[in-house]
């Protein structure tokens, strides 16, 4: 009997597909299995009335009432929380809600997935960080920035009274903006071992074309309520030498940790843009990589990518949608996971262009069809759709399926809840985003990219029902 809220998988016993992809799709199936297990095990176990604690369902064997997701009292001090939970007060610098207790065993003291978020990324705060160069380091990073490079300077990070010492480098592509400076802040460049707080970077983005400052705050939730992987977000405040440089997102990097926090098999290869091996890179044994890249029938790919997930993930990019990420054609702007019992994975990143209220300094939009961008056909105008994302989608089956994990993300996309969360971040976050000297916008071009994510929320989400309604999208033909 399946389990409620996961799926049966299609096919593993009467599809005529070769051996291998049969027991690849056992593989799977069986590790989805044994994740819901442990998922369902914890939620039951923690409802009073001996009922399973209700949540939404998700095709990849998740639910969106995840270990992180409660807020509740614990003694002494943890350094996991709720990053993705807004439904608590929150004001600068003080904690409005209770850690965690880090409720990541069930009551059997299984541990179960995703893991919380470390404590920097709490949501009833907005931390500060204060970076320390010396002098001559201090004009290194700025010769750096008008150099367009990127080499780590060491300095000193201080955190609630807490000093360590740390490397930095600047950040950014098309965001790069010396005026704020953005920052990657290293923990491990010297120590291989050393991490602060659980984690090994920290990353600051501030991107000039954000004027909201939440894109990235807003986005990532709907990943983990399709219970797809995500990473935990907040906005901090950042001090350079004593000197306030300005309000940015904190962004979870996706590194060996992040596999952690996710995963019970965290010792796969992992590649940004498909192509940079971010682990094992002593191993560096690229030979999976190479048989996806060489790949070119549907059943060649189902035997090394999760599609299930794949087709998710691509659907919530859509949804947003990601206007710069792998869906719209994007190469850089995602990474792949191969999961030791799943296949490849598809794990989103870098969701500062969403929601459609990206502007130039001028204030005109960026992508001003951002919010009738086709969820199948739409391609980003500096890119090509992947060829991969085209096979797959051309598959009547799996364009099918793709339909279907849009209708699941549309479903989590509640432009009222949305709306609710964008208040209470913006609240929080105002006095700083005012006190931001390096800001590139004005605030009345905050408030006015604030009003306009909610207003999107409701365009996007009627569009979508509309292109839902108007069917026969399968098997997907692109130009």
């Amino acid at each position: 009997m399946a389990l409620a809220g996961v799926r049966a998988y299609d096919g593993i016993l009467t599809s005529p597909l070769p051996l291998v992809v049969q027991q690849t799709r056992c593989r799977r199936a069986r590790a989805r299995y044994l994740s819901a297990l442990l998922l369902a095990s914890s939620a039951c176990g923690s409802s009073s009335d001996g009922e399973p604690t209700p949540g939404s369902t998700s095709t990849t064997g998740a639910t969106s009432t995840q270990a992180e997701s409660t807020a509740s009292t614990t003694t002494g001090s943890s350094s996991t929380v709720d990053a993705t939970s807004t439904s608590e007060p929150a004001s600068t610098g003080e904690s409005t809600s209770s850690v965690d207790t880090g409720s990541s065993s069930d009551s059997a003291g299984e541990t179960s997935y995703p893991q919380p978020c470390a404590d920097l990324y709490d949501q009833a705060i907005v931390p500060t960080f204060e970076l320390t160069f010396t002098p001559d380091e201090l004009a290194n990073v700025q010769a750096d920035c008008q150099n367009g490079e990127r080499h780590y300077r060491p300095m000193q990070l201080t955190y609630d009274g807490e000093v360590i010492d740390a490397m930095a480098r600047l950040k950014g592509n098309w965001s790069w903006n010396c005026q704020k400076l953005q920052f990657v802040v290293s923990f491990n460049e010297v120590d291989p071992d050393a991490r602060f707080h659980g984690v090994r970077k920290l990353v600051f983005d501030a991107p000039w074309y954000d004027h909201s400052l939440l894109h990235e705050r807003i986005a990532f939730p709907l990943f983990r309520e399709r219970g797809l992987p995500y990473s935990c977000v907040n906005n901090a405040r950042v001090v350079v030498n004593g000197e306030y440089q300005g309000l940015f997102a904190n962004v979870e990097r996706l590194d060996k940790e992040y596999l952690q926090r996710h995963f019970d098999e965290a010792d796969g290869n992992l590649y940004e843009g498909g192509v940079e091996l971010e682990t094992n890179e002593t191993i560096a044994d690229t030979s999976d990589i190479e048989a996806l890249n060489a790949a070119n029938t549907i059943e060649e790919l189902d035997a090394l990518i999760d599609l299930d997930e794949a087709v998710a993930e691509w659907a919530t990019e859509a949804m947003l949608p990601a206007m710069d990420n792998y869906w719209a054609g994007v190469e850089i702007n995602y990474y792949l996971y191969n999961h030791p019992s799943r296949g490849f994975l598809y794990l989103p990143v870098d969701l500062d262009i969403t929601f459609g209220d990206a502007s130039y300094p001028g204030g005109e939009l960026i992508w001003p069809d951002s919010v009738t961008s086709d969820p199948i056909t739409y391609q980003h105008p500096g890119w090509l759709k992947e060829g991969l994302f085209q096979r797959v989608l051309a598959d009547p089956q799996w364009c099918a399926r793709f339909v279907e994990e849009l209708e699941l993300s549309r479903a989590a996309y509640s432009p009222q809840e949305l709306s609710a969360r964008v208040d209470e971040a913006s609240a929080q976050i105002a006095a700083s985003v005012e006190d931001d000297p390096n800001r590139p916008f004005s605030m009345n071009e905050h408030d006015a990219a604030v009003a306009s994510m909610k207003d999107f929320f409701v365009a996007r989400a009627q569009f979508v029902d509309d292109w839902l309604a108007q069917g026969n999208h399968c098997p997907a033909e692109f130009p």
